[in-house]
């Protein structure tokens, strides 16, 4: 298979760490196709069922979590707030339309661009006794279904127990490297998609890290 050669080459990059993290978002799934058919979606929704107000509840949710300052803890109430008196609608009208179009419906999509090759190495990897874990800035377990992971393979997750603030931040790779207090940092490792965020809150918790590319194309350019 020409596609094993390239992932092969990944998994030896990764075979010698103890400890991998995996960022889950445009690392385990093609993010921009996700994004592309989700629009669609969205557009056709606004335009057959008049939900352009939604629209903007949704677009105004991922501006304001991408630019939460990664220093303060997250605080989803506030947010939610925020958005409620920027668009009209209340609290509960925002967290059930956040729900619906960030949480639920998109998890086929997820299914369908999810990276088939990147799968198989980590399961190679956990086969092979390595601990492999996700971690986020949003919930991963439906996300991990949807891909095809294990439920035994560990997921960490802003605002989920002691990780309160985003990446960045390094806070949630000190919080998942303390539950393994044996593995030194020199054989720990993060795998991203972004250089802003995974690899920069790699880079301030000490550890190395990879980032592939966020096409397919350029993907396994490593």
């Amino acid at each position: 298979m020409g596609t094993g050669v390239r992932k092969d080459r990944l998994y030896d990059r990764l075979s010698g760490y103890e400890l991998i993290i995996f960022d889950m978002d445009g690392t385990l799934y093609y993010q921009r196709g996700m994004q592309i058919r989700m629009a669609f979606r969205l557009l056709r929704y606004a335009v057959l069922c008049g939900g352009y107000r939604d629209l903007a509840v949704i677009q105004s949710y991922r501006r304001l979590r991408e630019q939460w300052d990664s220093s303060v803890t997250l605080d989803e109430e506030r947010l939610y707030d925020k958005l409620a008196s920027k668009t009209g609608y209340d609290a509960k009208k925002v967290r059930d339309i956040i729900r619906t179009w960030m949480f639920e419906r998109p998890m086929d999509v997820v299914r369908e661009c999810r990276d088939e090759r990147l799968i198989c190495t980590i399961e190679k990897l956990v086969k092979d006794g390595r601990q492999v874990m996700i971690y986020s800035d949003y919930p991963t377990e439906d996300k991990c279904r949807a891909v095809g992971l294990s439920d035994d393979i560990r997921q960490y997750y802003c605002g989920q127990g002691e990780i309160r603030t985003m990446k960045p931040n390094p806070s949630g790779l000190f919080y998942i490297m303390s539950c393994y207090p044996d593995i030194p940092k020199d054989k720990v490792i993060m795998v991203g998609d972004r250089a802003d965020r995974d690899k920069a809150a790699a880079d301030k918790a000490g550890i190395k890290s990879i980032i592939l590319g966020r096409f397919r194309l350029f993907r396994y350019r490593l």
